[in-house]
């Protein structure tokens, strides 16, 4: 490599060490690499999609952007050009005559109609090896590599390779700390709602008791049932070993809802529906929705008050268990709230981003209706 280009790529590299946006970065390495043929040679960045399957534009600021719009997605395969073959065999692929080459028999025709006569690529490889995409070269005519064009095309592509990787592991950090902050702010959310629901369970519990004792025995059987409760919430964990058995539905819903059940009213919690084997992957998200809801309702819903009812109930058809969540005899709802608490925030991103499901709220006057519908695959060890 020239001295110049030696240059211009410690240049790069420290763009990528203080966290340059990927994407100037990527466009910059092409520019490089194109600035000394004076127009002759085309180069092109393609990312390898997550599947593994299928090359995506990354850079190619001086390629047609008809051509780069019909190979932005293309599948890997022995065949597919110069660079679907390089990213599906992992090894270099230098192509000196596209109009002759039966690598392009399918594409021979897009490369000729926008003056692409040759196209050398190489895998971009991450440190342990696995492809992340290819770095090509495109020339106007037929053009055979030199042993300096196979060394610089390699080098630059191991640059584009660390800009890819510090741009993931940036990506990563910024992931981990998401998750971070949506964990506090549960923890947070749950400790607040254990208060208010040992607060609400120590009302109604002296409502109906008559004496002190009978006050202390019905209020430490809701605690337990409640903490029975929540240790469904743990994630994939009883007690210090990992859960891997099944759960059934209906016991799952009996201790969320068992420190609900005490009241005047004899049917205060009705379930409905056929037991059925929960799949332990599937148990905590559930467990979450279900206990968000039981929790809803006991502070602002049907069981905050002594005559409010609840009834949940499922069925289970050959794509989905359906759950439906009905409250009655709580306050009257007047309409809905104007924007989602935590809790009802948690239990959609639940349902819909780790159970890949559907839920809908009614906010009908006599009480909330909840609608959830889970793929029968996600629910079920079948």
């Amino acid at each position: 490599m020239t001295s110049a280009l030696l240059e211009a790529e410690r240049n790069i590299l420290s763009r990528i060490a203080i966290g340059g946006l990927l994407e100037e970065v990527l466009r910059d390495i092409v520019l490089l690499v194109e600035k000394p043929s004076n127009g002759e040679m085309l180069a092109s960045i393609l990312f390898l999609s997550e599947d593994g399957k299928h090359l995506r534009e990354a850079a190619a600021p001086s390629l047609p952007a008809e051509y780069n719009a019909a190979i932005d997605g293309i599948a890997i395969g022995m065949g597919v050009g110069s660079c679907g073959t390089a990213a599906f065999t992992g090894q270099p692929v230098f192509v000196s005559d596209i109009e002759h080459d039966p690598l392009w028999k399918d594409f021979r025709g897009l490369a000729l109609a926008h003056g692409l006569r040759a196209c050398w690529s190489v895998p971009i490889r991450a440190a342990d090896g696995r492809v992340l995409g290819t770095f090509a070269n495109y020339y106007r005519e037929p053009k055979e590599p030199t042993e300096r064009d196979t060394e610089v095309i390699s080098m630059v592509a191991q640059t584009t390779a660390i800009a890819i990787e510090r741009h993931s592991r940036e990506l990563d950090r910024q992931r981990s700390e998401e998750k971070h902050m949506l964990l506090v702010r549960e923890l947070n959310h749950r400790v607040k709602n254990i208060f208010a629901l040992a607060n609400s369970l120590v009302v109604m519990s002296a409502r109906s008791a008559s004496s002190a004792d009978e006050l202390s025995k019905a209020v430490q059987g809701r605690l337990t049932a409640l903490s029975r409760a929540h240790d469904l919430v743990q994630p994939g964990f009883n007690g210090d070993q990992m859960q891997s058995h099944d759960v059934s539905l209906r016991a799952m819903l009996s201790d969320i809802l068992a420190p609900y059940r005490i009241s005047h009213v004899e049917e205060r919690v009705v379930m409905n529906g056929d037991d059925i084997a929960i799949s332990p992957d599937a148990v905590t998200s559930l467990a979450l929705v279900l206990h968000e809801l039981a929790t809803n309702a006991a502070k602002y819903g049907a069981l905050s008050g002594e005559r409010g009812t609840v009834e949940v109930a499922w069925l289970l058809t050959d794509s989905a268990l359906d759950i439906s969540w009905s409250e009655r005899g709580g306050p009257a709802v007047s309409a809905p709230p104007e924007r989602s608490g935590f809790g009802t925030t948690l239990a959609r991103r639940s349902v819909e981003g780790q159970l890949g499901g559907k839920i809908a709220h009614d906010w009908a006057h006599e009480g909330l209706r909840v609608a959830i519908s889970l793929p029968r695959g996600t629910i079920l060890r079948e």
